[in-house]
C-alpha cells in the first residue's frame, strides 16, 4: 500500500517537472494555451459535473465539505492579516502574503492529487471544497488586489466573471440534478467521463507550466509565514473541526488533501494583471508547490491512510 502511495506520489512530481521543462521551450507556449482552455471550459466541467452526479454521498458530507473550505481559508485570512499587521508592512507586500496565504490551489493541482491518492470516490467532496475556495477567491482575490494596485473594480464584473465561470456552473447544474434526483443517462455520462479522463494529468502538466522559477533568497520570511499557514496551519485547523463535525473517512482523506495544497497560480494571475509584484507571487507559488507535494501532501496522505 505503501509503495502504491508513494508511485502515485511520483507520478505527480513527473508530470509537474515535465510541464516546467516545457515552458523553457517557446514552442509549447500555444500548445499550453489550448490545453488551459480545453480544460477549463470542458474537461474540468465535465469532471464536476461527473464526479457528483455519480457519488451517494450523504447531505451531511456534501455539509462537511463546504463548511471545512470556509472555516480552514477563513482561519487562514485571519491569521495572515494579523501578521502583516504585526509585521506593518505595505499594502501590496500584506495583499500578498493573505492572498497566497488563504487561498490555495485546490483545483488544477489539489483534483488530480485526490484522484491519485484517494481515488474517484474522493473527487466529489474535494469538488465541493474546490468550488467554494474558487468563488471566494475569484471574489475576494480581485478585490483585494485590486486595493494592492489601488484600482476600483466594480461589483458586476466580480459576479459577471463568477457567472461565466464553467466549472462553477458545472456545479450549479450538478447540485440541481442531484437535488431532483433526475440521474443524466448512462450514454451523456459515457461522453462526460471520456471528455474529463485526460483532465487531471493535463491539470498537472499546467500547473508545472505556470510555475517561473525564481530566487527564493529574497522572500524567505515570506516564504517561511504563508508556508507555515498554508501547510501546517490549515491542516492542523481542518483536522480539528473534522474531529467535530466527524464526515465519512472518504471525506476526511480528500479534504485534508485539499487543506495541504500550496498557494494558487490564479493568485499569479491576479499579479500579473494588476501589475503587481510578480516575481514575489512566483517565488510563492514554485516553492510552496514543491514542499506541498514533497513534504505536507506525503505526510497527510501517509496518516490518513
Amino acid at each position: 500500500m505503501l509503495e502504491g502511495y508513494v508511485s502515485r506520489i511520483a507520478l505527480m512530481l513527473i508530470l509537474l517537472g515535465a510541464g516546467m521543462a516545457a515552458r523553457r521551450i517557446k514552442f509549447f507556449r500555444p500548445v499550453f494555451e489550448v490545453i488551459n482552455t480545453v480544460v477549463i471550459w470542458a474537461m474540468l466541467p465535465a469532471l464536476i459535473f461527473s464526479s457528483i452526479t455519480s457519488q451517494s454521498l450523504r447531505i451531511h458530507d456534501y455539509g462537511s465539505a463546504i463548511l471545512l473550505a470556509f472555516l480552514g481559508l477563513g482561519f487562514c485570512f485571519v491569521i495572515s492579516t494579523v501578521v502583516t499587521s504585526i509585521r506593518r508592512l505595505n499594502r501590496e507586500a500584506s495583499v500578498a502574503i493573505t492572498l497566497n496565504a488563504s487561498f490555495m490551489n485546490v483545483t488544477h493541482l489539489g483534483l488530480p492529487a485526490v484522484y491519485a491518492i484517494v481515488g474517484p470516490r474522493g473527487l466529489s467532496p474535494a469538488s465541493f471544497y474546490a468550488m467554494v475556495i474558487g468563488i471566494l477567491h475569484l471574489i475576494f482575490g480581485t478585490a483585494l488586489a485590486s486595493t494592492a494596485a489601488r484600482r476600483r473594480v466594480s461589483v458586476r464584473s466580480i459576479l459577471d466573471g463568477l457567472l461565466t465561470f464553467p466549472p462553477a456552473f458545472a456545479l450549479i447544474v450538478a447540485l440541481l440534478f442531484v437535488g431532483f434526483k433526475a440521474y443524466p443517462p448512462d450514454e451523456m455520462m459515457a461522453v462526460l467521463d471520456y471528455i474529463a479522463s485526460p483532465s487531471l494529468v493535463l491539470m498537472l502538466l499546467l500547473v508545472g507550466y505556470q510555475m517561473p522559477l525564481t530566487d527564493p533568497r529574497r522572500h524567505l520570511q515570506d516564504l517561511t509565514t504563508v508556508g507555515l499557514i498554508r501547510l501546517v496551519i490549515c491542516p492542523l485547523v481542518t483536522y480539528a473541526f473534522m474531529s467535530l463535525l466527524d464526515p465519512s473517512e472518504t471525506v476526511r482523506k480528500s479534504i485534508m488533501i485539499q487543506a495541504t495544497m500550496p498557494p494558487a497560480i490564479f493568485n499569479m494571475i491576479l499579479a500579473h494583471n494588476f501589475k503587481l509584484d510578480v516575481q514575489h507571487y512566483g517565488a510563492l507559488v514554485f516553492y510552496l508547490t514543491l514542499a506541498s507535494m514533497l513534504v505536507a501532501v506525503p505526510i497527510v496522505g501517509y496518516i490518513m491512510m
